[in-house]
């Protein structure tokens, strides 16, 4: 048999070698194609934002405290109200409609020679020498029934103890020589009086002389209790009105006319009694409650005695006090919020601290937590919680327990199927 030039054993072994070459060229080619392909899926795949984690945030129960149950006298009118809330009472009947207020008109009294002449610190202030006019108020307040203390001709006071003689013993005859003395006369400090009440916003007070003898001089339960926050803030008042007696040199000593004085936590501040105005007592209290401080200040007007407004007092006083609830409003490491992202990961938000608040009354909780969405691998700075409980609002504050980190490369591979919808989503709260 013959062979074809060309075409013997050598040339098939070529064309072998050929195809051989084709082949792995080919391979090589859809390798690079699929490598090429899955660098891209990859590449897409990791360019796929990952899911904003949204909260599942727990339900929290209100806090609801019943409401307050004041025990305010059968007569007259009366307030009671806390002693950093200008132009508010808790509790009160016919808060603004005037009454006389007799010898509670010494605070006003007071309250406007110490602005024109304040004393410093605690010194006496300036002295006093008392005239044949100031002798002259004794027999004058005598012929009247009132409360009177000795004025010898010629004797020295200070500011101070006249101050304390006109609010623990209401001795008529030092408010009129105060207030002559700072004035020049009553009828000069009246006008100044009014000038002054109307700067303090104290315009449902009203006085015609700086004792309350004159059924002029009267106020509104309102506006009473703003006087005692005034007179609080004074060291000079405040201090006077505390005192269980006063003994003045040469004048005499003489026990406070307040009957309920210290008792219940009760620091003051005056009495008042004349026909037109029956028994009258502007009070201050501080007790505590929970382990806070309560501060109050109140007010009974037209009594039949003041033995039972001091007895009316202390009712209103504890029955107010009795109102006062301190209830929790967060628990120490309280769940407020859950995350759960689609990979596995969690994180909680959760209380820092218990809270607790103290309320008066009826008042009911709301809380706005601030729980954001998660981006993975940053937590952001934990907000605090607002607790609305009644007309006060908290702050509580939140911490972060576990973190959402970025997911592994098995899930990041496998998210562009999700989106396709070749695999099913995992978790509706993503997004």
């Amino acid at each position: 048999m013959s062979t074809a030039p060309g075409f013997g054993p050598v040339h098939r072994r070529a064309r072998r070698r050929g195809a051989r070459l084709r082949a792995g060229i080919l391979a090589i080619a859809i390798v690079g194609a699929l490598v090429s392909a899955a660098g891209g899926y990859t590449a897409y795949a990791f360019s796929l934002p990952l899911p904003a984690i949204a909260p599942e945030v727990q339900p929290r129960s209100a806090v609801t405290t019943p409401a307050a149950e004041v025990a305010l006298p059968g007569y007259g009118a009366a307030a009671i109200g806390e002693q950093d809330a200008p132009g508010s009472a808790l509790a009160g009947g016919d808060l603004d409609t005037p009454r006389p207020i007799a010898s509670i008109t010494k605070v006003v009294t007071a309250l406007v020679v110490l602005d024109a002449r304040p004393i410093e610190g605690d010194g006496p202030g300036e002295s006093i020498t008392l005239t044949a006019e100031d002798a002259q108020r004794v027999a004058d307040y005598r012929a009247i029934v009132g409360v009177v203390a000795p004025a010898p001709v010629g004797a020295t006071v200070s500011q101070r103890e006249v101050i304390q003689l006109m609010l623990v013993h209401s001795a008529n005859n030092y408010a009129d020589t105060l207030a002559a003395w700072a004035f020049g006369s009553v009828e000069a400090y009246v006008e100044a009086a009014r000038v002054w009440l109307d700067e303090n916003g104290l315009d449902g007070i009203t006085v015609a002389d700086a004792t309350g003898f004159a059924t002029e001089s009267a106020g509104t339960p309102r506006a009473l209790l703003d006087l005692a926050r005034l007179a609080l803030a004074d060291p000079v008042i405040s201090a006077a009105a505390a005192l269980p007696a006063v003994e003045v040199p040469g004048i005499g000593r003489f026990e406070t006319r307040n009957p309920v004085l210290g008792q219940d936590g009760i620091t003051g501040l005056k009495t008042g009694t004349t026909n037109a105005a029956g028994s009258c007592l502007l009070f201050t209290a501080v007790v505590d409650r929970d382990g806070e401080q309560v501060r109050l200040v109140g007010v009974v007007l037209g009594g039949p005695s003041g033995a039972v407004v001091g007895g009316d007092v202390r009712a209103l006083l504890t029955s107010a006090l009795d109102d006062y609830r301190t209830v929790q409003i967060a628990a120490d490491d309280e769940l407020v919020a859950r995350y759960e992202a689609p990979w596995g990961d969690t994180a909680e938000l959760r209380v820092a601290e218990s809270a607790a608040a103290m309320t008066w009354g009826a008042a009911t909780s709301s809380s706005l937590i601030p729980a954001p969405r998660l981006q993975a691998g940053r937590t952001p700075r934990a907000e605090d919680m607002i607790v609305q409980f009644g007309e006060e609002q908290l702050r509580v504050g939140l911490e972060w327990s576990g973190s959402i980190q970025a997911p592994d490369l098995e899930w990041r591979l496998q998210q562009p199927l999700r989106f396709w919808g070749l695999l099913p989503a995992e978790d509706a709260r993503a997004g």
